[in-house]
């Protein structure tokens, strides 16, 4: 699977961003707490996401280190409740841990393009646009709506980040 994503942090009042956020979005916000488990892997990043009802997600991504809109391929398996726990022991052990990311992450749709508003953990506010694509899809079919979101929403490109949040915790 691939998408076009981009990071950036929120410089401005959050409920601002919020707001204008909830204008656009097609859908209502959804709230997801989330607790990922990063694990030393040999290329790209492997990571162990666990929600707050047990069950989690296991998924493996590359993408650059860039500022802006980059492209990303990942894979993701869904876990049980039963599973997740024994498999973050097991990638423990097998592959050893890089760190762990606690965030709280506010979801609204517009189209198949997600956007995401993250309180971090240890790091502050963060904003995601992640555009998921479609096989035919091109990187830059979804450049001008990433752009015009971002000026829409008064994100600057000096706002722009490049790495994950795992990273930066880690700097």
């Amino acid at each position: 699977m691939r998408n076009v994503e981009i990071k950036a942090v929120v410089k401005q009042d959050l409920d601002d961003l919020i707001s204008k956020v909830e204008q656009l979005s097609e859908t209502p916000q959804v709230k997801i707490e989330q607790h990922d488990t990063f694990f030393k892997a040999i290329d790209g990043r492997l990571k162990l996401r666990k929600f707050e009802d047990g069950t989690g997600e296991l998924i493996f991504y590359k993408r650059p280190n860039i500022p802006g809109p980059k492209l990303s391929t990942y894979n993701k398996i869904e876990l049980k409740a039963n599973t997740v726990e024994p498999m973050t022991d097991l990638l423990s052990q097998s592959n050893g841990v890089v760190g762990v990311v606690k965030k709280t992450r506010l979801l609204y749709t517009i189209k198949q393009n997600r956007i995401h508003i993250d309180k971090v953990e240890g790091l502050g506010n963060f904003m995601e646009v992640e555009c998921i694509m479609q096989e035919k899809d091109e990187k830059s079919d979804y450049i001008t709506f990433i752009a015009q979101l971002m000026n829409t929403l008064d994100i600057k490109q000096s706002d722009y980040i490049e790495n994950a949040y795992i990273d930066l915790l880690n700097l």
